[in-house]
């Protein structure tokens, strides 16, 4: 059996059944990044730009981290990028002067504003192939993964 021919084949056991959710999830990820690239943009900033956007703006690293749920130090690489960019500036915190705050710039809500309609077309090619009730059935049913799993990771991360 080629590797073709075996990644055709259907493992229904629960691992196999994770296995495949992920390797789609990483062809998904990998499509949106070399469709991104064409834009001379990144799957980490857009993912960033857009929390930053659904969220008036301005967040904290951490609140960026936790919504992207990426580790901090990834995150901070990534804005320390989009500040050389322009399209975020950091500012210390009105509330916390030990906290700061990651702020569109103006450029940046060009960039947000010019990916969005690229994201949306990569978005319906990525899922053209599902037809409407599968997508719902598909998006019921990952909400269900994320909201099992989150308590779950929170309490072995002692968070």
């Amino acid at each position: 059996m080629t590797v073709s021919e075996a990644s055709k084949t259907t493992d229904k056991t629960p691992l196999g059944t994770l296995l495949s959710i992920l390797v789609s999830f990483e062809v998904l990820a990998r499509y949106l990044e070399v469709g991104l690239r064409r834009h001379d943009a990144t799957l980490i900033k857009f993912n960033i730009m857009s929390t930053l956007f659904k969220n008036g703006g301005e967040m904290t690293p951490s609140e960026i981290a936790e919504s992207v749920f990426r580790e901090k130090n990834s995150i901070t690489s990534a804005i320390n990028t989009l500040e050389k960019e322009g399209v975020v500036r950091r500012e210390p915190s009105t509330n916390d002067r030990r906290s700061v705050k990651v702020i569109i710039t103006d450029e940046g809500w060009k960039v947000a504003n010019s990916l969005s309609p690229i994201a949306q077309e990569l978005s319906r090619e990525a899922l053209s192939c599902i037809d409407k009730e599968q997508l719902e059935a598909l998006v019921g049913n990952m909400r269900s993964i994320r909201e099992s799993l989150l308590p779950k990771i929170a309490r072995l991360s002692g968070r």
